[in-house]
């Protein structure tokens, strides 16, 4: 069914949601499904595998204002996943400027609400960033940004973050995926951001992560997120736009940051509707 005119009724009526996250109008973003709860699904990672989209989102429990998923890549599951996160409150049709608590079943809790278009999300707690410092790996060839230290954020899903001094060299960069797998087995992590700035309100990034088998992915929330906590912790303030991926529009995610006064971060994207359907198990 394309376009259904009840998109909550049809996710909780066992309908299952695809869309597009961080979409620009038309352009660039993930595809991201949101399945129902209580298909008999016996396998969730195979099931992923399947659709190969980024990310799959399975609903285990839904109750009033709360949502609790199990998020898949075609490679992994993910302990926490912003992509889904945002994307379920358009699967669910939950009003504009509503919280939800939107939680993985082994991650921490996030506030989620829909500002039109644009879902925004925060975590609950908002304590610092847990860093821990850690060398520039040798395969990546750019200049350090100023001051900047490569830091691992310790979280649900750990990622080792570099600050490139200059946006074309970030532009420039070619990384082996095997690279990426060694590097996040030995410094138990799951991804590679780097980031670099593109003016006081744009920002670029690329991200490798393990659930995409270390290759590059077009939009990763919880990477971007990290890059918008150690933004805070440097005193900016302020809506920053975040460009993710390579050169290629087609292959691009379009991410915003807000950070509030007191230092809160939130991570927000356009949600893009596609269709919604069965989905049909052997």
């Amino acid at each position: 069914m394309i376009h259904g005119t009840d998109r909550s009724a049809g996710l909780l009526n066992g309908e299952t949601w695809w869309g597009r996250v961080f979409t620009r109008g038309t352009a660039g973003g993930n595809h991201t499904v949101v399945v129902p709860p209580g298909l008999p699904v016996a396998d969730l990672a195979a099931s992923a595998e399947v659709l190969g989209v980024p990310d799959t989102a399975f609903i285990t429990s839904i109750d009033s204002g709360s949502v609790v998923l199990r998020t898949f890549s075609p490679a992994e599951e993910l302990e926490q996943c912003l992509q889904t996160s945002l994307a379920v409150l358009t699967a669910l049709d939950v009003p504009d400027h509503t919280p939800w608590y939107v939680r993985h079943e082994r991650s921490e809790q996030l506030v989620v609400h829909r500002e039109g278009p644009i879902s925004w999300a925060r975590q609950e707690d908002t304590e610092p960033p847990e860093l821990e410092e850690t060398d520039w790996p040798h395969f990546v060839h750019a200049e350090p940004a100023f001051a900047a230290r490569p830091v691992i954020i310790r979280q649900s899903r750990s990622r080792i973050q570099l600050r490139c001094a200059d946006v074309g060299q970030l532009a420039a960069i070619r990384i082996d995926a095997e690279d990426v797998l060694e590097l996040c087995a030995r410094t138990r992590t799951n991804g590679l951001v780097l980031s670099a700035s593109d003016g006081a309100d744009e920002w670029r990034v690329r991200v490798f992560t393990t659930s995409l088998s270390g290759t590059e992915d077009s939009a990763t929330g919880g990477a971007v997120l990290g890059v918008g906590a150690l933004a805070a912790l440097d005193g900016i303030r302020g809506d920053i736009r975040v460009c993710q991926g390579s050169q290629d529009p087609t292959r691009q995610g379009h991410l915003l940051l807000r950070i509030v006064d007191d230092g809160t971060v939130l991570l927000g994207g356009e949600v893009t509707s596609l269709l919604s359907g069965r989905l049909m198990h052997p």
